[in-house]
């Protein structure tokens, strides 16, 4: 019986909930004051720190970083409004053109305990491959925390741009590293695998082998290699085809596998591939992947791989 069989899962829980609770009337006027405008309070940036990058659609085109920064009241809700200012710090190496916010003066509403500011990179100002930072700070007054994390937005952001490959796709070939899964890893975790060039596309060995030895219980005896198509515009295809046949109490098994993804190579770094797959018997509709996704926590294979 392959290893998905062998895994039982027994849950019993028992929980026994004794509460008391006595009712003490005197108190219910503080139950329902009213906040007083006097009451003290803070104001701070929530959602204030942010390292990444603007990325490149399948076309090439940026995918602008959009973020939501908070203003929020360490303290009661106040009985009026309340407003503060955000300014450009002169630290930051962002200049103004390079980005936009929905606005430099927020208002927290009476009641309220937040208000939110939009923000979004203007990457055609950017410049190429380089990590700018933007420093904003938060202006209430004597009501502005006194927390240096709290009166600050520090975002460090790249314009990620593409780099073309210096032998053209014959540059894919090599050890491709794990470095995301796309499953859980309680159950299976992605494995590094190896490309060759064959003068036309990929021929990719590895792939889907630890899955099918350790999590399924199935060592491979033959196969293993399947062709993958890249392109020029970063697109890869997986085609469904044989990948391997298995050894389980003494009976061969054949597999398939299917899939697509993309790959990039940017700033001059390592060239890096997303891929989606799954692993089939021959004729059928849905994968392992696809049948067992409550044990991998995703509906598919793959994950990110780093060209090392």
């Amino acid at each position: 019986m392959k290893n998905i069989l062998k895994i039982i899962t027994l849950i019993i829980a028992t929980c026994f909930v004794t509460v008391s609770c006595d009712y003490d009337d005197t108190n219910y006027d503080m139950l329902i004051k009213a906040p007083e405008a006097s009451d003290g309070y803070y104001l701070q940036f929530e959602n204030n720190q942010l390292n990444t990058q603007v990325g490149r659609d399948t076309i090439g085109n940026p995918i602008e970083v959009k973020r939501t920064i908070l203003v929020r009241i360490m303290g009661l809700p106040q009985t009026e409004d309340i407003t503060a200012t955000i300014s450009h710090n002169a630290a930051s190496t962002m200049s103004t053109d390079m980005y936009t916010l929905s606005t430099t003066s927020v208002t927290i509403p009476a009641g309220k305990t937040s208000a939110s500011i939009d923000f979004s990179t203007i990457s055609e100002k950017m410049p190429e491959c380089e990590y700018v930072t933007l420093i904003l700070d938060l202006n209430a007054g004597d009501n502005t925390t006194p927390s240096d994390n709290g009166t600050k937005v520090n975002y460090t952001i790249r314009k990620a741009s593409p780099t073309p490959l210096e032998n053209g796709l014959s540059d894919l070939a090599g050890s491709w590293g794990i470095d995301k899964s796309f499953t859980n890893g309680t159950y299976f975790g992605e494995a590094n695998f190896s490309t060759t060039w064959d003068g036309t596309g990929l021929i990719a060995s590895g792939l889907g082998q630890q899955m099918i030895a350790n999590f399924w219980g199935e060592p491979v005896v033959a196969g293993g290699d399947i062709n993958m198509t890249v392109t020029d515009d970063g697109k890869i295809t997986i085609p469904r085809q044989y990948i391997y046949t298995t050894v389980y109490d003494g009976d061969n098994y054949d597999y398939e596998i299917e899939g697509s993804g993309t790959w990039v190579s940017l700033c001059g770094e390592a060239p890096e591939m997303r891929l989606k797959y799954d692993i089939y018997y021959p004729g059928d509709a849905v994968g392992l992947a696809g049948s067992y996704a409550g044990y991998f926590g995703s509906e598919y294979f793959g994950g990110v791989f780093i060209l090392n």
